[in-house]
């Protein structure tokens, strides 16, 4: 699906109001209504062109309107896509028959003959793929939408083979049972290899049966869905019980803990109240549940949305019925799209209802039970209502922003579904829904969410190929990537600290968080809201807190000494004077080369020593040694790109040997000028040097992070495999591989849950 982005209009007319003045009326109108119905009403004349704000929103719906048609079912692009599909599939080139008839069965309408064969022509290729079961689920799928019988005896063939392949051999007999009834009904010209097939089957099932053989399931079958510790707070849904949610003026609402709990245990376990799929994944993951998906199951619709199957797209019903043949257009503005999302979940009356209620006596989002976020829908919907939008904070043009996009969103939804009417005819005739109403309540989500939304992640692999002599080993490495937005209010409730003591994972679209160090009763549990102590400094922790999140965090990294000498330390230098910490101040790091200190002679920059607290420019001799181990790096570096793996030793070596004169050992670009040594080690085949070298930064990457981290986990897979190639020549090393990859695994597991070996393999794992 191409992207439409409505941003250049926002943005054109944003600037239209800030230039003539006009924006500074918005700043007048109090309530979300009120601002909606200003923006509507908004003309002007901006470099002589004349401005209706809501004619310029209507004339961009209109065009996106025309494009609806190009997002629907279309019987002659299906029969295209599954021709080019067959086409590839006899040349074998089998990742692109897939995506071809995967294209086909969403361009197929419900009814057509192309989509039962596309269902059937995509289990033969994954089949071929060695996707036993995708293959089977779109046998059966074909079936359902209307195979024809002269066909369906390949489908018989199919499933039975698959089932053979993963080693179900009960299932294979049924299968092969299902054959030999079928037989009457096989055209005549293909009933002689029919019999043949069945009489191999027969064999092959017995043979199965005397071997014992089997397939094991697969990883990601045996992953069980995480289980809170210590159950579930009977107050707080989706949260353990041996926390409660508190409220005071100088926390606002937050979490305690209020008994003991354990690094590792698993304290939310949230399903989001709302979630969208971010568009560049529309074509790859399910939209209910955002796996990734193999073998689509279409919308009945719209050529746009997938799911895993028919239970995710009837999960989804309640939302899509509204979105199908407008996606395009709702997911071209972003966050609002998940605002719009919470209404369409909601409805329209609960929405009213909530939005009426007295909140006096209790906790915002408390309801008359006295429980948060749950059991009921209605008590779901209330603690997403009750979030802080921080309207009052956002810039005005922040505030313009959310304006125009939520009117884009409601005129869409008016114009173009039945969400009116239905909500009419819930309602009854007291309903007070229309573009401006409808709007105002999709602003309100749109602030709450800019705050308050969740990152679905996902992990993946990335390759890292590493040359050595004569061989070249591939490496994989987890790296986690953004596939939707969501809302999970319990998990909201928590404060931000630059140091969290939890740690977000996803099972699916499940929030799953857990421990990551010991927590004492009396301790407010604490999650980051992005900006890390170990991964920014101090000033940009606060400065994107303060503009996002409108506080000023006095979390202990921001406000304790010790962290500020660490942080220091990440980029720090040996004190000329007294030996200890010195932190650069200054535009220009000394790191990064250049004549002889000159950006220091220019005023650029001072070093500060944190231990005997000198302020000074740094000497010649510093500022030599740091443009001569940059020289010396570059130059291996380009040594190694080069093939000229001795000369890049040496020239690491002696860049290593320089700036251990002035670097401290935990700065971050010496780490790198170490890191860069152990790999020209380990191209030379110089195995234990690498191992010492890869030793060093391991201890620097565990100082900076932390000894569970996912950087120092990183480092860990480079030396496990380091460590594995070694232990050709000599068995011990393969004895500290194991220590490794058990610590490896410990890593992996706190940070992702079990679910990471689904991604990884075992290759890594004891």
């Amino acid at each position: 699906m191409d992207v439409v982005n409505c941003q250049p209009l926002l943005d054109r007319l944003t600037l239209a109001l800030v230039k003539t003045g006009v924006i500074s009326d918005l700043a007048k109108r109090k309530t979300q209504l009120d601002k909606i119905k200003f923006c509507l009403g908004v003309e002007l004349s901006y470099r002589d062109v004349k401005i209706n704000v809501r004619d310029e929103i209507q004339t961009l719906l209109e065009a996106l309107y025309d494009q609806c048609e190009d997002h629907g079912k279309s019987e002659p692009l299906a029969l295209k896509a599954k021709t080019q599909g067959s086409k590839a599939y006899m040349k074998k080139r089998d990742t692109e028959a897939l995506r071809c008839f995967t294209e086909s069965i969403c361009l197929a309408p419900a009814e057509s003959i192309v989509l039962p064969l596309a269902y059937a022509n995509r289990s033969a290729a994954l089949y071929q793929m060695h996707k036993y079961k995708e293959a089977l689920q779109d046998i059966t799928w074909a079936e359902e939408s209307g195979y024809p019988i002269a066909l369906r005896h390949k489908l018989l063939v199919r499933r039975c083979r698959a089932h053979l392949m993963l080693g179900d051999v009960n299932k294979a007999g049924e299968s092969l049972e299902a054959c030999i009834t079928h037989l009457s009904s096989v055209p005549v010209e293909a009933k002689e290899k029919f019999e043949a097939e069945i009489a191999e089957l027969k064999q092959k099932i017995e043979n199965h049966v005397s071997s014992g053989s089997s397939d094991p399931a697969d990883a990601e079958d045996t992953l069980q869905q995480p289980h809170l510790w210590k159950g579930e707070n009977e107050q707080v849904k989706y949260m353990t019980s041996a926390f409660e949610m508190r409220g005071s003026e100088k926390y606002g609402r937050h979490i305690i803990a209020t008994e003991e709990v354990s690094k590792g245990s698993e304290v939310f376990v949230e399903e989001p109240y709302a979630a969208i799929l971010l568009p560049e994944h529309h074509n790859t993951h399910c939209h209910t549940c955002f796996s990734k998906v193999t073998n689509a199951f279409p919308c009945d619709g719209c050529r746009d949305t997938i799911f895993c199957n028919e239970a995710c797209r009837e999960a989804g019903r309640a939302w899509h019925q509204y979105e199908c043949g407008i996606l395009h257009i709702l997911s071209s503005v972003g966050i609002a799209h998940l605002a719009l999302r919470v209404l369409l979940v909601s409805g329209w009356k609960l929405h009213c209802d909530i939005r009426g209620e007295a909140v006096e006596g209790r906790l915002a989002g408390v309801g008359a039970h006295g429980t948060f976020n749950g059991p009921d829908h209605r008590d779901r919907y209330r603690a997403v209502y009750h979030l802080l939008p921080h309207l009052s904070n956002c810039l005005l043009e922040d505030q313009l922003q959310y304006c125009l996009a939520a009117i884009l969103l409601a005129s869409a939804i008016t114009d173009k579904t039945h969400f009116t009417k239905d909500s009419l005819n819930e309602c009854g005739e007291k309903a007070d829904l229309d573009v401006p109403q409808l709007a105002a309540a999709v602003m309100r989500h749109i602030a709450q969410l800019v705050s308050n939304a969740h990152a679905i992640t996902q992990l993946t692999t990335s390759d890292c190929v590493i040359l050595f002599t004569g061989a070249k080993s591939r490496m994989e490495q987890i790296k986690q990537i953004r596939v939707a937005s969501a809302i999970y209010p319990t998990a909201s409730m928590m404060n931000h600290s630059c140091k969290p003591n939890i740690i977000n994972s996803f099972y699916k679209d499940v929030l799953v968080i857990r421990a990551i160090e010991d927590i004492k009763p009396g301790d407010q549990v604490s999650n980051c809201y992005g900006p890390h102590y170990c991964r920014q400094t101090r000033e940009e922790r606060q400065e994107a807190l303060k503009q996002q999140y409108f506080f000023t965090c006095k979390c202990a990294p921001c406000t304790q000494p010790e962290y500020m000498r660490r942080e220091a330390s990440w980029s720090g230098f040996y004190c000329e004077g007294c030996g200890g910490v010195s932190s650069w101040m200054g535009s220009d790091d000394p790191s990064d080369g250049g004549d002889d200190g000159g950006d220091a002679e220019e005023g650029r920059g001072v070093l500060l020593c944190l231990q005997c607290h000198k302020l000074q420019q740094p000497s010649t001799h510093l500022t030599y040694t740091c443009s001569k181990v940059n020289s010396l790096h570059e130059a291996g570096e380009e040594a190694m790109k080069k093939g000229n793996i001795s000369e890049a030793v040496s020239l690491l070596r002696n860049a290593v040997e320089e700036g251990s004169k002035v670097y401290l050992p935990e700065n971050q670009y010496f780490v790198r000028v170490r890191d860069t040594l152990a790999r020209a080690l380990g191209e030379s085949g110089e195995y234990e040097s690498c191992c010492l070298e890869l030793q060093e930064c391991m201890q620097m990457m565990e100082k900076h992070y932390g000894p569970e981290s996912i950087e120092l986990a990183h480092e860990f897979l480079k030396y496990s495999e380091v460590l594995q190639l070694a232990a050709v020549t000599n068995p011990r090393f393969g004895e500290e591989a194991k220590t490794v990859n058990k610590r490896l695994n410990d890593i992996f597991t706190l940070n992702y849950g079990p679910q990471w070996k689904v991604y990884l393999g075992s290759a890594f794992v004891e």
